[in-house]
C-alpha cells in the first residue's frame, strides 16, 4: 500500500505517456487517478460531444416555418391564424383548469 502513495509517476492508457499525477483527474470513489490523463480526457470528452451533437440534429425532418421569415403573405396570415388558434385554445384550457380548481376550493 505504500508503493501507491509513494508513486507519483502514472502512465496514460491513451497517449502512453508517463506523468506527474496531477496530470490525472483523481476519481472519488478511490481516491486514485484516472487511467487517462487530463489532456486525453478532455480531447475524448470534445469528440463525444461532437458525435452527439450529430446525432441530435435530424435533416430527415423539415424545418419548421418562422412566421417572420416568412415571405409570401398567404403564408404568413395562415401561420399567424393557427398560432392565434393555438393560443386561445391554451388560453381557454387554462381557464377551465382554474374554474375547476376554485369550485374544489369552494367545496
Amino acid at each position: 500500500m505504500e508503493t501507491l502513495q509513494k508513486q507519483t509517476l502514472y502512465a496514460c492508457g491513451c497517449c502512453k505517456q508517463t506523468l506527474p499525477s496531477d496530470a490525472f483527474y483523481v476519481d472519488k470513489r478511490t481516491g486514485l487517478p484516472g487511467n487517462y490523463c487530463k489532456e486525453c480526457r478532455k480531447s475524448a470528452s470534445r469528440k463525444h460531444r461532437k458525435a452527439e451533437k450529430r446525432t441530435l440534429v435530424r435533416e430527415d425532418r423539415e424545418p419548421y416555418p418562422v412566421i417572420t421569415s416568412t415571405k409570401d403573405p398567404e403564408l404568413r396570415r395562415k401561420l399567424i391564424l393557427s398560432a392565434l388558434q393555438t393560443v386561445r385554445a391554451s388560453i381557454k384550457q387554462k381557464k377551465q383548469k382554474l374554474c375547476e380548481v376554485e369550485t374544489e376550493l369552494d367545496d
